[in-house]
């Protein structure tokens, strides 16, 4: 099939990253794609290039973009497409879509939706997009389960499609120590590490804390961050308020985690709202054990077991940091809860499944008919 991806943008978040792992199991099963995104091609780009995937981006402009409608609609008549993926929930590219694909279209949401837009947006988002979608997908039961709330005729079209994650190789020692050495890590130092936009629901101002609490019983441990965002500064200033400047390393955006990942002796996330944190299923993908905190999200689909990692509800700073702790101090306990958490990833994210349910939803042909494999874990 020829497949069309209407994306909101190629930056290099979560969403659009997990839109390329999908796209690229899909041309891996002999299918074509083409991007299309509503802004100006961002820093995915490369990737995309480098995959040979055609994108196109378009300027932006108006409120909502509604200035851009009559660009988008004229881009989408001249588009040879048999099967459409609509990724993020922007009304402009619904109405514009026409008979584009009619019966063959999917759209992806990627976004918790509480707090995002008010409840009456999202009502208007799905009435339209019932009417113009075979299928919904979410990457998580959680925010799945906010969507038919919202607005209960979803259900009948919505599915839970995960995320797909490639499973890296389970780093040996080696790995380890030439990761260490490229970010210029001290030798025997212990490290812990988040990754992700430095925006408020992150939270990280709640993994800094924790760092603090940590420090004070080990000192010979470092954490690093791989991000950027609006609260770069202020998190910076509440690291020097907390004087643990010297033990943050703030090592910016990362196109590659993969050495970061590789560094670590403990992954801790924090999150007030999340569909499904793609960092913490990373991590734990490299073999990292986890201590999380997601007061909202679909995290804890995965992990539903201390075998699997550490996670808890509430942003409880001391419990946090004493579980962080106990890791560090039992590192055989630690490679244990790592292992497992790894092949419980490796079971919830398998490519192939989760490519081949894309598919399986992109040739329906009309309405949607559910089936208990679209949303098994």
């Amino acid at each position: 099939m020829r497949i069309l991806n209407i994306m909101q943008g190629t930056n290099l978040g979560g969403m659009e990253q997990a839109s390329l792992r999908l796209m690229l199991g899909l041309k891996g099963l002999g299918h074509s794609l083409e991007v299309l995104s509503l802004n100006q091609i961002g820093s995915l780009g490369p990737s995309l290039e480098e995959h040979a995937i055609a994108a196109t981006g378009l300027p932006y402009r108006g409120r909502g973009g509604w200035r851009s409608f009559p660009l988008v609609k004229k881009k989408l008549r001249g588009v040879q497409a048999d099967a459409l993926i609509v990724t993020g929930h922007h009304l402009l590219s619904m109405i514009a879509l026409g008979d584009l694909c009619t019966g063959r279209r999917v759209l992806a949401i990627h976004f918790h939706h509480s707090g995002v837009k008010p409840e009456w947006q999202w009502r208007l988002i799905y009435r339209l997009a019932c009417k113009r979608f075979q299928a919904i997908t979410y990457p998580s039961d959680f925010v799945r389960h906010e969507a038919e709330a919202l607005y209960p005729p979803v259900k009948a079209i919505s599915h839970t499609v995960r995320n797909p994650l490639v499973i890296p190789s389970l780093p040996v020692f080696e790995d380890r120590r030439k990761a260490r050495e490229s970010l210029g890590l001290p030798e025997g130092a212990l490290i812990i590490g988040n990754a992700g936009w430095l925006i408020p629901r992150k939270r990280f101002d709640v993994f800094l804390r924790v760092a603090k609490k940590v420090s004070q019983e080990v000192p010979n441990v470092i954490f690093l961050i791989a991000g950027d965002g609006g609260e770069k500064q202020r998190l910076k200033a509440l690291a020097n308020e907390l004087n643990i400047s010297g033990h943050v390393m703030w090592l910016g955006w990362q196109k590659d985690l993969t050495i970061f990942f590789q560094s670590l002796d403990v992954m801790l996330f924090n999150s007030d709202w999340d569909a499904m944190g793609s960092s913490p299923l990373e991590a734990m993908s490299f073999g990292v054990p986890l201590v999380a905190s997601v007061e909202q999200g679909g995290l804890k689909e995965i992990i539903d077991r201390d075998e699997y990692g550490f996670l808890i509800t509430e942003h409880d700073v001391d419990v946090l940091a004493e579980r962080t702790i106990n890791f560090l101090n039992n590192p055989d306990e630690a490679e244990n809860v790592a292992l497992a958490g790894r092949k419980r990833v490796e079971e919830i994210s398998n490519t192939e499944n989760i490519v081949r349910k894309m598919e399986c939803l992109m040739q329906l042909d009309g309405p949607s008919k559910k089936h208990h494999i679209f949303n098994a874990p």
